[in-house]
């Protein structure tokens, strides 16, 4: 018998930087896809993301950001239904929430983008982090929020960043763009009509699509105007 999936998170405890960990409720995060949801598509959702993603949480989506905890603000996760990570509070979906996946992409070097890096690593936006190490030198990690539509596999997967993603100097106001392939809401135009193939997965949209669309973004932002026109 396969072991059940468990996913953790950090979180602070006075001083300390603490894990929770949970069993994913696969059964309860399938009800947000609706009666025709493939429990065998789901699973093996989350073992591809458990195996390339392992830092990734499950958890809904509510417009173009993560629905939150009502009492504390915390994120909510599939744990014996939906629950806060935080206080452990029990929550129901509210109406119109999605399911999806939350976490950071790997790490975007950020020493080719010159003076944007300088601002970047001065005042990050929210949520996402700044560090160095070798080889890569400084690097920026990207959170993002992939959910599936209710008619998921389909119609496409959608990618989104998070609002502060935007107030890095130089990128697009958050709005439909085809130059730098945005459908607004912060949702990234990552196939051509007609493109999407049900098969794909959430871990194959972020290895190959959404990556680098962060990268070119980033490289936009950077004075790079036709990083775009680059095919990666």
């Amino acid at each position: 018998m396969d072991a059940p999936l468990t996913q953790q998170f950090p979180r602070r405890d006075g001083e300390r930087i603490v894990h929770r960990t949970w069993t994913v409720d696969l059964a309860a995060a399938g009800k947000l896809l609706g009666r025709g949801a493939d429990a065998a598509r789901l699973l093996r959702e989350a073992r591809e993301m458990a195996q390339h993603f392992p830092r990734w949480v499950l958890t809904i989506a509510l417009g173009r950001d993560r629905a939150l905890c009502r009492r504390c603000g915390g994120l909510l996760v599939f744990d014996r239904g939906l629950r806060c990570v935080e206080c452990g509070a029990a929550m129901a979906a509210p109406r119109g929430a999605l399911l999806a996946w939350f976490g950071v992409l790997p790490p975007v070097g950020l020493d080719g983008l010159g003076a944007l890096a300088e601002r970047i690593a001065a005042r990050p936006p929210p949520f996402h982090i700044v560090g160095e190490r070798a080889p890569i030198g400084r690097y920026l990690l990207v959170p993002l929020l992939a959910h599936y539509p209710a008619a998921f596999p389909e119609r496409e997967l959608r990618v989104a960043y998070l609002p502060g993603f935007f107030s890095i100097p130089g990128v697009p106001a958050d709005a439909p763009n085809h130059q730098v392939h945005l459908l607004g809401s912060g949702v990234m135009c990552l196939f051509a009509p007609g493109e999407w193939q049900p098969a794909l997965s959430c871990r194959e949209v972020l290895q190959q699509r959404a990556y680098a669309h962060a990268i070119k973004l980033l490289n936009f932002a950077a004075g790079r105007k036709r990083a775009f026109a680059i095919v990666s």
